[in-house]
C-alpha cells in the first residue's frame, strides 16, 4: 500500500461527515434565508400601508382646507395624494395574494370617497360656501374614512401577525442551523482528530527509525542504514536515506581535503598580503628586487624563473629579479609571444604560434606584467625539475601573484619618477638645488666625523646672458645642456653634479682635497675653452666658465660657509677676467666668515 492510499482511506469518514454536513446546513440555511426574506417583504408591505393611509390623511386633509377656505391652494395635498395612491397601492397588489381581497376593498371604499364626497364637495364649494357646508354635515364623508381606517387597521393587524410568526420561524431556524453547526463541526474535529491520530501512528513508526539512523549519522558513525519497509513512499525514503548516508561519508571524506586545500590557500594568501606589505614598504626597484626574490620561490613553489623589466627606451628587456637558481640576461621584448598578444602563454597550452623567437625556449611560461594599460615587463618561469609541468593549481593562482608583482613595481617605478622629478633639474638632468643641499648637508657631517677631504666647485658661464640675447634662449638651453653632458662625464664616481639655477653649475667631490678638485675643475674649463658651439644651423662662437673651489676644512666648518668659499672664489674668478679657476684660499674667507656666522 502507497502512503497515498493510507492517508486517502483514513480520510474517507471525515470527507463523508463533510458532505451530510454539508446537506443539512445548506437546508437549514436555505429555510433562514426565506424567513429573512418573507419578514423583509411583510416589513416593506407594512411601509407601504403606512403611506397609503398618510396619503388617505392627505386627501381629507386638502379638501377639508378647500371647503373652509375657498382657496384653490389647499387642495395641493390632495391632488399629489391622488396622483400616487394608484402607483403605491398597485405596488402593494403586486406579489401580494393573501392581502390582495382587503387591497381592493381599500381601494373600493377610496374611490367612493373620491365620487360620492371629494368631487361632490369641491363642486359645491365652486358654487357657494353654504352648499359645501351642507354636504360635510351629511357625514357621509366621515363614515368612508372611518371604513378606510378600519380597514387599514386590519390589513396592518394581519400583516404584523403575519412578521411576527415569520420572525418566530426566521429565530426558529438560526437556532436550528446554530445547533447543526455546532454537532457538524464537533463531528468534523472528532472524525479529523482520530483520521490524524490513526495516520500520525503509522507514520510515526516509519520515521521513527529515520529520526535513530539520522542521530546516527549526526554522531558521526559511518554506514548507516534505514530498513526498508512500510507503504511505498516510506521504502523509497529509506533506499534515498541510505544512499544519502553513504554520499555524505563521501562528502566528509572530500570536505576534509577541501579544509586542508583551503588551509593551503590561506597561507600562501597570507604570504602574498605579506609579500604586498614589504613592497610597499620599499624605496627604490633595488630593495624591491631583493624583496621578489626572496618571495617568489614560496610564492610559487617548485619553479624557477626570472622577472624582467623594460629599459628606458623599451627596446630591451632587462633582468630584475631571478630565484631557483634560474640565470637572467638581457632579451628583446619583439620575439615575446606574451608581450605581444598581452596574455600568458604556456608551454603546455594549444597554440598556432612557435616558441619565442631568439628567446630561450619553449618550456617556459611567460606572464606580462601590466599596470594602469602600461606594460612593465615579463615574468618568465618553468618548473625547477626538467621534464615536468607547471601544476593547474600553481596556473590558476599566477594571475594573482602577477597582479600583486604589477601594482608593486608600478608603485616602485612611479615613486622613483617622482623622486628624480624632485630632486633632477629638469633641463639638464644634472640634480637640483635641493638635492645638493642635501648632499652638502650629509657630507660636510660625514667630513666632519671623519676628517676625510670635501671641495666644492661653483660653474657659471661668461657672458650668459648676451648669448641668450643674441642667439635666443633656445641657443641658450642647448648650451646649458652641452656643458651639463660634460660636467656629468667629468664627474667622478660618487660625486654630485648639480644645476642650483640660471646659467650657475655645481660640483660636489666627496673624497677630494682642494688640490685634486682644482684639477678636475681646470680639466672642465679648458675642455669647454675647446668647443665652437652652433646651434640650428648657427655658429655661437665659443663658450667659456669661470670656476670657484673651495675645501671643506676649519674656518668653513659649516655648508653654508663651504658654499659661500665657492662663491667668493667664483666672483674673484669674474674680477679676474673669466676663462680661469679661482681657489678660495685665494680670497682670504676669514674677511667675510666673520659676518657669515655673525
Amino acid at each position: 500500500m502507497t502512503l497515498r492510499r493510507l492517508l486517502l482511506l483514513a480520510q474517507i469518514p471525515f470527507w463523508v461527515l463533510l458532505v451530510g454536513a454539508f446537506v443539512l446546513l445548506s437546508a437549514a440555511l436555505d429555510a433562514r434565508v426565506q424567513a429573512t426574506e418573507r419578514a423583509t417583504r411583510t416589513r416593506t408591505e407594512l411601509a407601504a400601508m403606512g403611506q397609503v393611509m398618510q396619503q388617505v390623511v392627505n386627501l381629507e386633509t386638502g379638501l377639508r382646507g378647500y371647503v373652509i377656505t375657498g382657496e384653490p391652494v389647499f387642495l395641493e395635498p390632495y391632488n399629489v395624494a391622488r396622483a400616487v395612491l394608484p402607483t403605491t397601492l398597485a405596488e402593494l397588489d403586486r406579489g401580494n395574494s393573501a392581502g390582495r381581497p382587503r387591497l381592493n376593498r381599500i381601494r373600493t371604499l377610496i374611490d367612493q370617497w373620491q365620487a360620492g364626497v371629494a368631487l361632490p364637495e369641491i363642486a359645491a364649494r365652486q358654487r357657494s360656501e353654504a352648499a359645501a357646508a351642507a354636504l360635510v354635515k351629511s357625514g357621509q364623508g366621515k363614515k368612508l374614512l372611518d371604513r378606510i381606517r378600519a380597514e387599514v387597521a386590519a390589513y396592518t393587524a394581519e400583516q404584523t401577525e403575519y412578521l411576527n410568526g415569520q420572525e418566530a420561524v426566521a429565530l426558529s431556524q438560526l437556532r436550528r442551523l446554530r445547533l447543526t453547526l455546532y454537532g457538524v463541526g464537533g463531528f468534523a474535529l472528532l472524525a479529523s482528530l482520530l483520521a490524524t491520530l490513526g495516520s500520525a501512528e503509522v507514520l510515526s513508526r516509519s520515521f521513527g527509525r529515520f529520526t535513530v539512523a539520522a542521530r546516527r549519522l549526526t554522531d558521526g558513525e559511518a554506514g548507516v542504514r534505514v530498513t526498508p519497509r512500510g507503504p511505498a513512499e516510506i521504502q523509497a525514503l529509506s533506499g534515498a536515506f541510505n544512499h544519502m548516508s553513504e554520499g555524505l561519508t563521501l562528502a566528509q571524506q572530500q570536505a576534509q581535503t577541501h579544509a586542508e586545500t583551503l588551509a593551503a590557500r590561506n597561507d600562501w594568501m597570507r604570504r602574498l598580503g605579506e609579500f604586498g606589505d614589504w613592497m610597499q614598504a620599499a624605496r627604490s626597484l633595488e630593495e624591491g628586487a631583493r624583496i621578489l626574490e626572496n618571495a617568489l620561490p614560496a610564492l610559487l613553489p617548485g619553479t624557477r624563473g626570472v622577472l624582467l623589466q623594460h629599459n628606458a627606451s623599451r627596446n630591451l628587456l632587462l633582468p630584475l629579479a631571478t630565484w631557483g637558481g634560474e640565470s637572467g640576461a638581457a632579451t628583446s621584448p619583439d620575439g615575446c609571444w606574451a608581450l605581444r598578444r598581452g596574455e600568458m602563454v604556456a608551454p603546455q597550452g594549444e597554440r598556432l604560434a612557435p616558441p619565442c623567437l631568439g628567446g630561450p625556449g619553449g618550456d617556459y611560461t611567460c606572464v606580462p606584467l601590466f599596470s594602469h594599460g602600461e606594460t612593465l615587463g615579463l615574468m618568465r618561469l618553468r618548473p625547477a625539475e626538467a621534464g615536468e609541468k607547471l601544476p593547474a593549481a600553481l596556473l590558476a593562482l599566477l594571475p594573482g601573484i602577477v597582479r600583486q608583482v604589477s601594482l608593486s613595481l608600478a608603485g616602485l617605478r612611479l615613486q622613483d619618477r617622482l623622486l628624480q622629478q624632485s630632486i633632477r633639474d629638469p633641463l639638464t638632468g644634472l640634480f637640483n638645488r635641493r638635492r645638493l643641499e642635501d648632499e652638502l648637508a650629509a657630507q660636510t657631517a660625514h667630513a666632519t666625523a671623519t676628517g676625510s677631504p670635501l671641495s666644492l666647485i661653483a660653474i657659471d658661464v661668461d657672458h650668459f646672458k648676451r648669448l641668450n640675447d643674441t642667439f635666443g634662449h633656445d641657443a641658450g638651453d642647448a648650451a646649458l645642456v652641452r656643458l651639463s653632458a660634460a660636467l656629468r662625464e667629468l664627474a667622478p664616481a660618487g660625486s654630485t653634479p648639480a644645476r642650483p639655477g640660471g646659467e650657475e653649475f655645481s660640483l660636489l667631490l666627496p673624497g677630494y682635497d682642494l688640490t685634486a678638485a682644482t684639477a678636475v675643475a681646470e680639466r672642465l674649463r679648458a675642455e669647454v675653452a675647446a668647443w665652437t658651439l652652433s646651434h640650428a644651423g648657427i655658429t655661437l662662437g665659443q663658450m667659456t666658465v669661470s670656476l670657484g673651489v673651495a675645501g671643506y676644512a676649519p674656518p668653513l666648518s659649516s655648508p653654508a660657509a663651504l658654499v659661500r668659499a665657492a662663491d667668493e672664489a667664483l666672483y674673484a674668478a669674474k674680477r679676474q677676467g673669466r676663462n680661469r679657476v679661482v681657489l678660495s684660499e685665494e680670497t682670504r674667507p676669514e674677511a667675510w666668515l666673520t659676518l657669515t656666522t655673525a
